[in-house]
């Protein structure tokens, strides 16, 4: 297949994956828009073993990313996967190049900072880092900020990479304020 046949695929592509969204077919299920569930309500803490391993190759994706090795990021991806960078951005990801071509598109490098399970998605913060390699020279402007991403993971591969909003607290924002409790006084051990 020639370059110029592989660039018209990944537009065609990414133009269905758009067109499914805007008419809200669940088969690309994109998150954190208005009304969803990551926008009302807070993730719970990650706590259970699969979400242990969810974490586990996050956190080893971001470190492929961060050193600047796109080919090692892209092999945490499964063949097909969705990779959603924001509006305009969504990409179904069919083959290896493809996966390497999204994740050099990423200007920053990424450091885990926590993860969140919120739904069948793991919610992931990141500090965003410069990095070497392929596409990351520009992220001047990014770098010691922080950002989201809503990660579906299967088998101990990433199968939808979806940017999410941030959340209260993030960025310099202020926090989201605090309920007051009505458990009263607890005790530390």
């Amino acid at each position: 297949m020639t370059t110029a046949r592989r660039a018209a695929c990944a537009v065609i592509l990414t133009a269905v994956a758009l067109v499914l969204a805007a008419c809200g077919s669940n088969v690309f299920p994109l998150r954190g828009g208005a009304g969803s569930a990551s926008a009302t309500t807070a993730p719970a803490p990650v706590q259970s073993a699969g979400l242990r391993s969810s974490v586990a190759v996050i956190k080893s994706w971001s470190a492929a990313l961060r050193r600047g090795d796109v080919r090692a990021a892209a092999r945490y991806f499964q063949i097909p996967s969705v990779f959603y960078d924001g509006p305009g951005a969504a990409l179904a990801i069919r083959s290896f190049a493809q996966a390497e071509a999204a994740n050099a598109a990423l200007p920053c490098g990424a450091r885990f900072i926590s993860a969140s399970r919120s739904g069948r998605y793991v919610n992931a913060l990141f500090g965003l880092t410069g990095r070497p390699g392929p596409g990351g020279s520009s992220c001047t402007s990014g770098t010691g900020q922080t950002a989201r991403t809503d990660f579906l993971i299967r088998n101990g591969r990433i199968v939808q990479w979806l940017r999410a909003p941030d959340q209260p607290g993030d960025n310099g924002s202020p926090p989201a304020p605090r309920a007051p409790s009505t458990a009263g006084p607890t005790a530390t051990v």
